[in-house]
């Protein structure tokens, strides 16, 4: 499920799954056969994707010290949705003396506030519901949110072109939703998202459940085509969106490690078509028959019900899974 592009041979050493750069910005080289269509001939596609389930592949998700997610009461703070909202990526050929080298940038249009924060509020609920289901006893931010914990911790900062808090990892910028503006807690400075609610999981005896989704939207990449007295660079772009990573983040009264990671599903999208997607710019330069560069600026415009089912699928299959992980510790 790391592969979302199987006609593609990829040339980049795998790293470890907290280190994983999203599969969309890898370098890859083209194999070239005349049934491999350029870049440059992509199409918009305007077709909205239909709804399906999202099966999780278990091969892709690491629990760490289940026993530690065992309570009578739990607490959810939140839900974080993180999903990509700008981005660029480079492709770069040097074979044979000559320099091929091509940009794009993409920026994703249709990432409303309301939308995304309505997204979040539908994840949490089904989260809490399922938990609840059960049989335990589960807290929600409305019921805690005048703690002086709760209450005095500090929120993210909204950035101002996008009216949300914003993340960037290189490539890639994204936005941070969750239910309401006041959910938007800032993780602290400990490994665990949920540490800074440490002190009142041992004063209230309950474990703190923190789910935070991570998705890709639009998948961009460069790649190469070299051959006998050719050697090119370019940009791919679809508009699948991938489930990228997901953290479902603990914090118990004995402090354990206890955590479930889930990584990219890349064969799995969450969604194969989310919108569509424009070319609004490409500046080329040849600087010589062997050095040559271009750039080229996209336009992803979501669909909003595509977009929105993809996002609500895949993050009530991994609610499910959470619950389901509650449930087998708590008999």
């Amino acid at each position: 499920d790391s592969h979302p592009f199987g006609v593609w041979r990829r040339f980049v050493t795998p790293a470890p799954p907290s280190q994983m750069k999203p599969p969309l910005f890898s370098r890859v080289v083209r194999v070239t056969t005349p049934f491999l269509v350029s870049v440059l001939t992509l199409a918009t596609v305007a077709t909205a994707a239909e709804t399906k389930s999202f099966e999780l592949n278990p091969d892709r998700i690491k629990v760490v010290d289940p026993k530690g997610l065992a309570a009578q009461t739990y607490f959810v703070p939140g839900v974080n949705l993180v999903i990509s909202c700008s981005g660029s990526v480079w492709a770069q050929s040097k074979k044979g003396g000559a320099n091929a080298q091509a940009h794009g940038k993409f920026y994703v249009q249709g990432l409303d506030k309301s939308l995304v924060q309505e997204l979040a509020r539908k994840v949490q609920d089904d989260f809490v519901a399922k938990l609840r289901a059960t049989g335990a006893t589960v807290l929600t931010y409305d019921d805690l949110k005048s703690d002086p914990l709760v209450a005095g911790h500090g929120r993210r900062t909204a950035d101002a072109k996008w009216n949300l808090p914003t993340r960037s990892k290189d490539p890639l910028t994204y936005i941070i939703a969750t239910p309401t503006d006041a959910q938007a807690f800032e993780p602290g400075l400990a490994a665990s998202a949920a540490f800074w609610l440490h002190a009142m999981a041992k004063e209230k005896k309950l474990i703190v459940l923190l789910p935070e989704i991570t998705f890709t939207v639009p998948q961009m990449w460069g790649e190469v085509d070299a051959g006998y007295k050719r050697d090119s660079a370019g940009i791919a772009v679809n508009s699948t969106m991938l489930l990228q990573a997901a953290a479902i983040y603990v914090d118990n009264p004995q402090g354990s490690f206890t955590n479930i990671q889930i990584q990219t599903h890349g064969k799995r999208p969450a969604a194969e078509v989310t919108g569509t997607i424009k070319k609004l710019s490409e500046d080329k330069t040849q600087f010589s028959s062997s050095w040559g560069r271009s750039s080229s600026d996209w336009l992803m415009t979501l669909d909003p019900t595509a977009f929105s089912d993809g996002v609500l699928q895949a993050s009530y299959a991994i609610n499910t899974y959470v619950a389901d992980q509650v449930k087998k510790v708590r008999k």
